[in-house]
């Protein structure tokens, strides 16, 4: 059925939406599992809609079969890239980022979550070219989205709405998709994902691991049995059966030079082409998984979610849920470092960390670190110097109004491109990390004691800004959450 929307011109710079609209809602049967014995079945009611919107399938369904493995063989999957080029990083905000690690060890990581506010400046980017992000919840203004990289899946919080607001909804994801206009300021950090036929070129295959922990997901939502064909009738195999076979499969297993899989599974191998790698295990085409009460082979159902990681003898690449990905940890971390330094036109009179103090010195040397430091903090409220001795920073500054402590490490030297310079000064902040942490009582005792000395036998005060009555007040003021 075809039909032309002419009053979706004030949404949409007055153009007309023309799209194909094939719907089907029909009831289902699913089993009930918490009964033996007894045979029930829930009935719930399935939709799937197709929109055809210039050269895009967009597809809404609930409770249906999934359809990966024919949109997969019919058609395109959006990319991995296109999806994420749909908004830019400066204009949304990161709530949940879920990260796969480039790696198949056992004693490595492999799955990471991060959930915030908004995660930008608040996740690490070292080595982030190392982690693959599959699943993102991001806010526009008032527009909360998840977007599922793996699957293609956008999906964004909204009241329930007609067919005609849902032809809108995607007429704009597919505008977008197409332009293309998306900055990565922040993405861009992680790795990237190229081209199968190109890894392929000059790399092969070197191991291969199920994600059983993703499998055992998913079964739980629908059917958390495995099941073996005899004698034409469906068994489940048995508790022990099952984590024999889940302990099998959990292991790493190595591939050789004519891609065949060693280890556990006998006559098994794996096989590529140029947008695909997939696998043959006869142990795995023995098992039966129920999805949406169908009986899918074990290994075809893996397949068809991409329920497995393959990695190559070039450690730069690694093929995850169906797309391949390189390693860009390099050249990212450069960039991310590059953002972090802001250069200051005062230090340009520099010629000292903190000039000479004497014993009549109140303040330190307008030409030294220490002065500039000063004068770029004026307006917080308490500026404490820490130099020398149990020190936290050279600096440390309240500021009441952001709630935010800032740690001050200050050097001074010739200038240079030695990574050990650079060093002299980043160590000096990991040195003292940990002190950033730090509880009320411990900050009121450093406090006492700073507040009874002068700075290196001089008249210049530790407390260079505030007043020494309300700081532990203030302090508490910014410790609370």
């Amino acid at each position: 059925m075809r039909i032309n929307i002419a009053y979706f011109g004030n949404l949409l710079n007055q153009k007309e939406i023309v799209f194909q609209q094939p719907v089907r809602i029909y009831p289902s049967a699913r089993e009930v599992l918490f009964l033996d014995g007894i045979d029930l079945r829930d009935t719930i009611h399935s939709y799937i809609l197709l929109l055809e919107i210039e050269d895009f399938i967009v597809v809404l369904r609930k409770s249906t079969a999934n359809l990966t493995d024919v949109l997969q063989h019919n058609f395109d999957l959006v990319s991995h890239g296109d999806l994420l080029s749909t908004f830019n990083d400066d204009e949304v905000e990161f709530q949940k980022l879920a990260l796969r690690n480039m790696t198949v060890s056992d004693k490595a990581i492999r799955t990471r979550s991060f959930e915030a506010v908004d995660l930008k400046g608040m996740v690490s980017v070292h080595s982030a070219g190392k982690s693959i992000p599959y699943f993102l919840r991001v806010r526009q203004g008032n527009t909360l989205r998840t977007i599922t990289t793996t699957t293609g899946r956008i999906v964004e919080s909204a009241e329930r709405k007609g067919i005609d607001a849902i032809a809108i909804w995607a007429k704009q994801q597919v505008d977008n998709l197409i332009a293309r206009r998306g900055r990565k300021d922040f993405l861009d950090a992680f790795a990237s994902p190229v081209d199968l036929k190109d890894v392929l070129a000059s790399t092969k295959p070197n191991a291969i691991l199920i994600e059983v922990s993703s499998l055992l997901e998913r079964i739980e939502q629908d059917d958390p049995f495995l099941y073996i064909r005899r004698h034409h009738r469906l068994q489940k195999l048995s508790l022990n059966r099952k984590n024999i076979l889940l302990r099998a499969m959990e292991r790493v297993l190595e591939i050789d030079a004519q891609g065949k899989i060693l280890g556990d599974f006998r006559n098994s191998k794996i096989k590529t082409n140029k947008k695909t790698i997939t696998f043959s295990v006869r142990l795995l085409k023995k098992i039966i998984i129920k999805e949406n009460g169908n009986e899918v082979i074990l290994q075809n159902y893996l397949i068809k979610h991409g329920l497995y990681s393959v990695t190559f003898n070039n450690p730069k690449y690694i093929y995850f849920r169906g797309s391949c990905f390189e390693d860009k940890s390099g050249k990212s971390e450069i960039d991310q470092l590059m953002t972090m330094l802001i250069p200051k036109n005062e230090l340009i009179r520099v010629t000292s960390e903190k000039g000479t103090v004497t014993a009549a010195s109140t303040s330190f040397d307008l030409t030294s670190i220490f002065n500039v430091v000063e004068e770029l903090h004026n307006t917080d409220d308490y500026i404490l110097c820490d130099d020398l001795g149990d020190e936290w920073a050279d600096h440390i500054c309240f500021n009441i109004a952001s709630s935010s402590i800032c740690f001050i490490h200050s050097k001074h030297g010739d200038e240079s491109t030695s990574a050990s310079k650079l060093h002299d000064v980043v160590g000096q902040g990991l040195k003292n990390l940990g002190n950033m942490f730090f509880s009320r009582k411990y900050f009121t005792d450093k406090k006492r004691r700073m507040l009874t000395q002068k700075y290196n036998s001089s008249r210049i005060v530790r407390l260079r800004k505030g007043l020494p009555a309300s700081l532990n007040s203030d302090v508490d003021r910014i410790l609370t959450p």
